[in-house]
Formats: structure tokens, sequence, C-alpha cells
């Protein structure tokens, strides 16, 4: 689900059951936001059910700089 996440419609990947409170959010993500989500989720789509926060900037930054470079998924979408 990750991988080719930058860039991608928010709330799009197939096969994953998405909080109504992310389905309500416009856009893609980018580094941007996804820096934004990774800190405070709730701030980005309030009711969200992530519950993970990474509350370092070297460890956002590491995993941006990750999911920019895992790029989009050579074949379908694993389940």
């Amino acid at each position: 689900m990750l991988r080719g996440v930058v860039g991608r419609k928010v709330a799009s990947a197939a096969g994953y059951e998405y909080s109504d409170a992310l389905k309500r959010v416009k856009g893609q993500w980018n580094a941007g936001r996804l820096e934004k989500w990774l800190q405070d989720p709730q701030s980005v789509a309030a009711g969200t059910k992530m519950a993970f926060s990474l509350p370092s900037a070297a460890d956002r930054k590491a995993v941006i700089q990750y999911l920019a470079a895992a790029g989009a998924p050579a074949g379908p979408a694993r389940k």
C-alpha cells in the first residue's frame, strides 16, 4: 500500500478500508502533506484511525525519502 504513495491521491489505494476522515481529505500525498501526517495524523484528517506518529523530524524525513524512492508498484497492489 505504501509503494507509490508519493503523488497518489489520498485514500485511493485499492483494497484498503480507509477511515471516513481520511476519505474526506482532498488532493495527493506529497512531501509536505506526508510530513504533517507522520508528525500528527489528526492535524491532516481529524478523526482518522491512524494512531502512529513520528516525533523525530529526522525520522520523518527518512521515511518520506524512502517512500519517494520506492516509486510505483510494478504490478497490482497486494492485499
